[in-house]
Parts: structure tokens; C-alpha cells; sequence
């Protein structure tokens, strides 16, 4: 059932809905600081891929979980759409953590 607001004859969003939003909108931000314009130093040369696609993985998950219980409010719709993006956006920092780890050769083995 949508939040009405009886005064102007609006429907408003669920406050679960705009918070999601927001965090949404901060994982974002957070990813685009963090790899395209934080400059690298000598205590973090890279970005921590780990850490962004765990936390990327979560809130896409959480996003589509909201989107699914409340299909048809205002502003679900944008949830089901970035939901998903989080989760391939995890999946290529996994993918970047893994080729970063090969190349430092954490996964060969000596004989």
C-alpha cells in the first residue's frame, strides 16, 4: 500500500524506498571517487576491490530484495534497475581483485 499524503492528493515514497536510493546513491559515489579520481599514494597504491564489491554485492542484493517486496510503489523501479548494476559492478571489482592478486602472484604456487 503507497504512502499517501492527503493534502495535495500525491503519493509519496516509502521511506525503506528513499533510503535505499540514498544509499545506492552513495555507493556510487564512492566507487567513482575512489577509482577515477582519489590519486594513488604509497600506502594505497590501488583501489581496495575487495571492499567495494563486497559492499556493492550487499546493497544491490538489499536493493533487489526492496524492489521485489514492493513492486509498484513510487520509485521501486529504480531500485529493480540499480540493484542489478551493484551486482555486475561486484562482480568486475571481484574480477579486478583476482587478475590484481595474479599479478602480484598470491596465486601461483612454488614448486
Amino acid at each position: 500500500m503507497p504512502c499517501e499524503d492527503y493534502r495535495e492528493g500525491r503519493i509519496a515514497m516509502k521511506p525503506i524506498i528513499v533510503v535505499m536510493l540514498c544509499v545506492q546513491a552513495a555507493i556510487l559515489l564512492v566507487t567513482i571517487f575512489t577509482v577515477a579520481v582519489r590519486s594513488p599514494t604509497a600506502r594505497r597504491p590501488k583501489p581496495i576491490w575487495s571492499s567495494l564489491a563486497v559492499s556493492m554485492l550487499v546493497i544491490g542484493m538489499t536493493s533487489n530484495t526492496i524492489a521485489e517486496d514492493h513492486s509498484g510503489a513510487a520509485g521501486a523501479d529504480i531500485l529493480g534497475f540499480v540493484g542489478p548494476m551493484l551486482i555486475g559492478m561486484a562482480v568486475m571489482a571481484a574480477l579486478l581483485l583476482f587478475r590484481q592478486r595474479r599479478e602480484l602472484g598470491h596465486f601461483e604456487q612454488e614448486p
